[in-house]
């Protein structure tokens, strides 16, 4: 995240810092895939907050959406591309998974074009409803409170432990502190709109002469993946299965991942489309991926058949090959990698391999 006045904001050190002007909006791109195929891209895929990228499918008569983005006031900016593109309505958006920055801006959509319907995988409309607007409130709660312990931290200089703030933890929970007072309102702005429409393997729309599919390749990033193909424009949308710069884990499946990932790569798509990150021509990257999850796998089966806890297996687990190869030196990937994948994901895995039932759960954790 980019802030307008860093060294002021630090040198205040004050809850003056958590003002809406020390937060910049982001950046995103317009890009043409095919003919009527348009994607909406942040360009930094890591910047606060995290959402997810759209893709605008403008048919004869009708356009169809996947994914409607985090933020009310995102949707907006999204609508308002797509309107910079064609007049036609916007007959159907897709929900890719129930992640909040996938389903987040279903209300605007619904708000500016009625008669929209929304699909999904079925199991993804039952997180939406259980993990997603069930929670809303109370998640709501837990972030203020979190802000406001971190303003105070920044405030008094020391943690919550008394220990003295670093300039550089110092500088990112000002950071956190800004964009939260930023969006936190936005947040309560989402409107509870589900899934309409439900499927278990496979939907085909067929929108005058494009053919559009959405399929369920089996379990990964969540239990309910969908990805849009478009078979004659030989375009894929991944969702989540396939992000970019490093892999989202939490609350994954981990042993049958790259089983998806290989079904996702047997498809004829020259063009892979993500939630996060830019198109990709090739499928370097995704089999970078699909090697790393399928190395979890392994590592875990092995941590799992030991008497440790998981805890204790999962240190003989060593991902810091694959951090190196995902964030070739950058920093802030390095810190993602540890966030997305290593924190997520071990202990997971290793639960998962000994069958524990908890471990199948959606819950980010």
């Amino acid at each position: 995240m980019r802030t307008l006045n860093r060294l002021a904001a630090l040198a205040l050190a004050t809850l003056a810092i958590a003002a809406r002007a020390d937060y910049a909006p982001k950046a995103w791109d317009v890009v043409t895939l095919a003919e009527g195929v348009h994607g909406f891209v942040w360009r930094d895929p890591l910047a606060d907050p995290i959402e997810g990228n759209a893709l605008f499918i403008v048919n004869e008569e009708d356009v169809v959406v996947v994914d409607s983005g985090l933020l009310p006031s995102s949707a907006r900016i999204m609508a308002k591309e797509l309107k910079r593109l064609t007049s036609k309505p916007v007959r159907f958006v897709v929900n890719t998974h129930w992640h909040n920055d996938h389903v987040g801006g279903n209300g605007v959509y619904r708000e500016l074009w009625p008669g929209v319907e929304f699909i999904s995988h079925e199991d993804t409309r039952t997180d939406i409803l259980e993990q997603v607007f069930a929670n809303r409130e109370a998640n709501l709660q837990a972030n203020e409170r979190t802000t406001d312990t971190y303003a105070k931290y920044i405030e008094s200089g020391v943690d919550g432990d008394g220990k003295p703030l670093a300039p550089d933890r110092r500088q990112r929970l000002a950071e956190v502190v800004a964009m939260y007072r930023a969006v936190l309102p936005d947040l309560r702005q989402v409107r509870k709109v589900p899934p309409d429409v439900t499927f278990r393997d496979r939907l085909v729309l067929r929108r005058g002469e494009r053919t559009i599919e959405i399929l369920w390749l089996g379990l990964g990033n969540t239990r309910g993946d969908a990805v849009v193909f478009l078979p004659k424009e030989r375009i894929v949308a991944t969702g989540d299965l396939l992000v970019w710069p490093v892999p989202f884990m939490f609350g994954s499946y981990h042993a049958e991942w790259p089983a998806t990932l290989a079904k996702l790569d047997a498809l004829a798509a020259d063009t892979l489309f993500l939630s996060h990150g830019a198109p990709q021509r090739d499928r370097g990257y995704l089999r970078q991926v699909r090697d790393l999850l399928a190395f979890i796998r392994d590592e875990a089966k092995q941590a799992a058949a030991t008497d440790l806890p998981p805890a204790e297996a999962k240190k003989a687990i060593d991902l810091g090959e694959w951090k190196k190869r995902f964030a070739q030196g950058d920093a802030k990937r390095e810190r993602a990698f540890d966030a997305f994948v290593t924190a997520p994901s071990l202990e997971r895995a290793i639960r998962q391999a000994r069958g524990d039932a908890g471990a199948m759960t959606q819950k980010l954790r």
